[in-house]
């Protein structure tokens, strides 16, 4: 009767023999850096960096101290009831993100912006319409962004992207408050 291990019982005795030991093989075959190894990739394309510009200019009138974020996912900006299923939650939503978050000194989330999307994308447009939905439900200033607005003066681009009024309390954390 013929052996069927064969191949793998001289593989493996070739392998004794230059000294690589299945472990070590094991470890090579799951090694995903020896065997894609990855580069640097550019984050922002061309028209995200310029909105990331105008943006972070109007984002500092408003909150000197705040922070601009690119790219974030959803389960970072909204969170769910503890009585539900925080791994129900990231299945249906884990894969939405936002283009900006634009974050007070805290690192608390006071707006969004979305940045256009391709109309001929159908897969896109269900995406946008659930992180919509979701987005919605939270008190989160939604903005979507125009081209037009990279050439905007930043306090108009400011209350385009903080269109809540300001209660009768308000003090901006800068130098130049007159409230």
């Amino acid at each position: 009767m013929l052996n069927l291990h064969l191949p793998r019982a001289v593989g493996a005795w070739l392998s004794n023999l230059t000294g690589q030991s299945p472990e070590r093989r094991r470890a090579d075959a799951s090694d995903t850096v020896m065997h894609w190894p990855p580069t640097a990739a550019r984050v922002l394309i061309s028209a995200e960096r310029h909105a990331h510009k105008s943006i972070a200019q109007a984002l500092a009138l408003e909150q000197p101290k705040g922070f601009l974020l690119a790219h974030v996912p959803l389960h970072k900006l909204v969170r769910v009831p503890k009585q539900y299923s925080y791994r129900e939650w990231l299945s249906r939503t884990g894969l939405l993100t936002v283009d900006f978050a634009l974050c007070d000194e805290h690192g608390y989330v006071r707006s969004v912006v979305l940045l256009p999307i391709a109309e001929d994308q159908p897969r896109h447009s269900r995406k946008r319409e659930r992180l919509l939905r979701v987005l919605g439900a939270t008190e989160l200033a939604v903005t979507h962004w125009d081209r037009e607005w990279q050439n905007e003066a930043s306090d108009r681009l400011r209350d385009k992207l903080f269109p809540k009024a300001r209660a009768s309390g308000y003090y901006a954390d800068t130098p130049h408050a007159n409230h």
